[in-house]
């Protein structure tokens, strides 16, 4: 398993966005803190669907592409 990166932040926002690959990303959380949303990794078209205060956190980091679908506001944690 890859060592949790030291270079980690954790960022609020609002509406949908849309993370690029990277290769080194070694470590992703994702919390809804008002309203829901969906998560989608890569393009395959699958939406995880999470309700209002809850949160995911994946065994393996993803290094391909993240969407976020919500109207709503959560805060990323990644490195």
């Amino acid at each position: 398993m890859k060592p949790l990166s030291k270079n980690t932040t954790s960022t609020e926002y609002t509406g949908n966005q849309t993370f690029a690959s990277n290769s080194n990303r070694s470590y992703f959380f994702i919390i809804f803190t008002e309203g829901a949303g969906t998560v989608e990794f890569g393009e395959g078209g699958g939406e995880i669907p999470l309700p209002d205060n809850t949160h995911y956190e994946p065994a393996v980091a993803p290094t391909g592409e993240i969407k976020v679908r919500t109207t709503g506001t959560y805060i990323v944690h990644m490195g």
